[in-house]
């Protein structure tokens, strides 16, 4: 019985060590992460997810908003990029429809994405 009194005892004061130690000597320095500090990858699947949301909410001033934390100087530039980008690398038109939903109703309109609409998702 003492030997568990004694495990027990130690294993409370590992935790509490570990808590002190995590918690106020040498706590992670938080960051604040921003969609413009993203890799081009998490951009890509932000600007998707901005995308999907926009269809389902489908408010369009916090879509912009969104798109505007990417950082860019127009907030249609990455958009745009990215449906372009899609479109050559010929990705599935259930990825692709919502951006372009997106940009259209924010009136970001290329030659690119005007053939894709007219009929490029037959």
């Amino acid at each position: 019985m003492r030997r568990l009194l004694a495990f027990l005892v130690g294993i409370a004061a590992g935790i509490g060590l570990a808590m002190l130690i995590g918690w106020v000597i040498a706590p992670l320095d938080r960051q604040e992460i921003t969609p413009a500090s993203m890799r081009a990858d998490y951009q890509a699947e932000y600007i998707r997810l901005v995308a999907v949301t926009y269809q389902a909410e489908g408010d369009l001033a916090k879509a912009e908003a969104r798109l505007r934390a990417l950082g860019a100087d127009t907030y249609g530039a990455p958009l745009t990029a990215l449906i372009e980008r899609w479109i050559a690398e010929d990705r599935s038109p259930s990825l692709i429809t919502p951006l372009v939903d997106l940009a259209q109703d924010l009136e970001l309109d290329t030659p690119v994405i005007s053939a894709y609409r007219d009929g490029g998702d037959e």
